[in-house]
């Protein structure tokens, strides 16, 4: 799903992260990641424009252009 949507919308950056990883415990804690699947939406600056579950996702995109 992950792949299939970031081919769908080539213009917006998306990442995928490995919260088992210590190396991403900073992010995780940021955002108040405590559930997976997540989703954080960022703007150019960084700020959060949603932070919540996946459903909807492709409509929360579409609002968001």
């Amino acid at each position: 799903m992950f792949d299939a949507t970031k081919s769908k919308y080539p213009d917006i950056t998306f990442q995928q992260l490995d919260l088992d990883d210590a190396a991403n415990a900073s992010l995780k804690d940021k955002y108040g990641v405590n559930s997976i699947p997540r989703l954080v939406f960022l703007d150019a600056n960084g700020n959060v424009l949603y932070n919540g579950g996946t459903g909807g996702f492709e409509q929360r995109i579409q609002s968001m252009r």
